[in-house]
C-alpha cells in the first residue's frame, strides 16, 4: 500500500504554513521599507529644490522689502528685489509658493506640508543676509515622517 500517513500530513502542511507565514513576513517588511523610503524621498526632493530655489535667488538679490517682508514668525514672508522684478516666497496653506510678478507658483507639492516657514535677516554696511528655516511633512499614520531644512545666503546684489 502507498499512500501518506496522517502524521506525514501533519508535518508536510505544518512545514508549509512556516514558509507561508515568512514569505508574507517577509514581503509585508518589504513594503514598509519602501513606504518610509518613498516618503523620506519626497521630503528630501521638495526640501532641497525648495531651499536650492529660495538660497539662489536671494544671492542674486539686491535688497529685500521690509514692509511686506515678515521676518522671526511663522509663517514668514520674503519679498526679495533681484534686477528691478520683485520674488516673493510665503504659503499657501501648506505649500511654499514663489510669485515672480504673476501668478504663484508652488514651490512645494501638494502631497508634502509645510509646518514652519521662517525668515531672518541681517543686516551690516556692507552685506545683507538672509536666514531661512522651514519644516516639512508627509506621509500618515506610522509612515509620517518630518524633515527640518535651514538655510542662509548673502544678497550679492547689495554690494
Amino acid at each position: 500500500m502507498r499512500g501518506y500517513t496522517l502524521l506525514e500530513i501533519v508535518v508536510y502542511v505544518s512545514i508549509l504554513a512556516v514558509v507561508a507565514v515568512l514569505v508574507v513576513g517577509s514581503i509585508l517588511s518589504i513594503y514598509q521599507a519602501f513606504a518610509k523610503t518613498r516618503v523620506e524621498r519626497r521630503l528630501a526632493l521638495n526640501g532641497d529644490v525648495a531651499l536650492e530655489t529660495i538660497i539662489r535667488d536671494v544671492r542674486a538679490a539686491e535688497s529685500f522689502d521690509a514692509g511686506i517682508s515678515v521676518f522671526g514668525t511663522n509663517p514668514g514672508v520674503l519679498q526679495i528685489n533681484i534686477g528691478g522684478s520683485t520674488e516673493k516666497f510665503s504659503l499657501s496653506d501648506v505649500v511654499l509658493q514663489i510669485q515672480k510678478g504673476g501668478p504663484a507658483e508652488n514651490l512645494t507639492s501638494s502631497d508634502v506640508s509645510v509646518t514652519n516657514l521662517i525668515f531672518y535677516a541681517t543686516s551690516t554696511d556692507n552685506s545683507k543676509m538672509i536666514r531661512v528655516e522651514f519644516t516639512l511633512e508627509a506621509g500618515s499614520g506610522k509612515f509620517q515622517k518630518t524633515k527640518n531644512f535651514y538655510g542662509s545666503a548673502v544678497m550679492r546684489g547689495a554690494y
